[in-house]
């Protein structure tokens, strides 16, 4: 416990700070992101023991971030009247390479099983082609309320999850991939979730999204904190596929990268859909 609250006590105060300042601080932050998850994730389903997959696997996620926020600010200044339109060619182009990514990963991947150029193509697109997508939202229109909305809605998951799993939580859900979990713990994110998307899409972000009205707010919470749970799960196949329990160490406590992206990176490409 006190690993976990000198990690957080470190990690939130950036977090937020990057988020808040958007530009290329919100960039060094997904970059990082990025660049970490990229590294885990690679290790986690590679085949190569020597790392050097893993760490080509990190440059170019970053890589790939840090060129969708240049080419983004570049076309918002010198093509502003295209460049809704060239955007969504580079985020098509994004997509593409998520779903790859999400293919090699459900039908290919055994336990640390595959070779370096599907590794490398599935820890990128994962990584870094979601990740891209949260930088497409900060940069739009009202992008950093939309980044808190989805982040105090995948937060409200979370924490209905543990909370309710901790005290209620009696029938596992899908033990076979992560017998932690229970459907009781799965409910009270949902529930949690709804509120928060209710609460914070009226009052926290100052309004900005009240038009959006109760129904949207309520469909907006259903989706993310569904993908949440999927991402959740999804990490945890991955990694009871190469045997352990986190998929890093850079946060005393907390894990790796990727086990605190795991809930969110599913929802920023739909969210960026959602908001065009």
């Amino acid at each position: 416990m006190k690993h976990r609250l000198i990690s957080a006590s470190i990690a939130l105060p950036l977090v937020l700070s990057g988020i808040f300042l958007g530009g290329i601080w919100f960039s060094f932050l997904i970059i990082f992101g990025a660049v970490v998850s990229a590294h885990e994730l690679a290790k986690m389903t590679g085949s190569d023991n020597n790392g050097k997959t893993a760490l080509l696997s990190a440059i170019i996620s970053g890589m790939l971030v840090g060129s969708a926020y240049l080419y983004s600010k570049h076309l918002l200044r010198n093509n502003p009247d295209n460049w809704e339109l060239q955007l969504s060619i580079l985020s098509y182009l994004l997509l593409t390479l998520v779903l790859v990514s999400i293919l090699i990963l459900l039908v290919l991947a055994k336990p640390r099983k595959l070779n370096s150029f599907f590794c490398m193509l599935s820890a990128v697109g994962y990584t870094g082609g979601l990740l891209s997508f949260s930088i497409l939202i900060r940069n739009g229109d009202n992008g950093l309320g939309w980044i808190v909305l989805l982040s105090l809605i995948v937060w409200a998951n979370d924490t209905g999850s543990y909370i309710t799993g901790k005290t209620i939580g009696k029938t596992p859900f899908f033990p076979s991939i992560s017998p932690n979990k229970t459907r009781e713990g799965a409910i009270g994110g949902y529930l949690l979730g709804l509120v928060m998307a209710i609460v914070a899409g009226i009052y926290v972000t100052d309004g900005e999204f009240t038009g959006l009205g109760l129904f949207r707010l309520i469909l907006m919470a259903i989706v993310f904190v569904s993908l949440a749970q999927i991402g959740d799960l999804f990490e945890s196949v991955l990694k009871r596929r190469a045997n352990i329990k986190d998929s890093g160490s850079i946060m005393p406590g907390h894990g790796g990268a990727l086990d605190r992206l795991d809930s969110i990176v599913l929802a920023f490409p739909v969210l960026y859909y959602f908001t065009q």
